[in-house]
């Protein structure tokens, strides 16, 4: 991206960057034999919700917990 952007270019890219962050560009593909359906998204974006549904999730357990030994 050039250094000097002009006004209406940045706000085209913060549009872009709220799209991503807010919901994502979803298309699909289709083959002859398949279809898939994706989504992009920004990394930050994926990041904090790979985050959360890591400590929300009910596989997730106490550290302290799962290492205690009895002796």
């Amino acid at each position: 991206m050039p250094s000097q952007s002009s006004p209406a270019a940045v706000k085209e890219e913060n549009r872009l960057r709220a799209l991503l962050a807010q919901d994502g560009v979803k298309f699909h593909i289709k083959t002859s034999g398949a279809k898939w359906r994706c989504t992009i998204l920004d990394r930050n974006t994926h990041e904090k919700r790979q985050e959360a549904l890591r400590t929300t999730s009910s596989s997730s357990t106490d550290s302290d917990a799962s290492s205690s030994v009895s002796k």
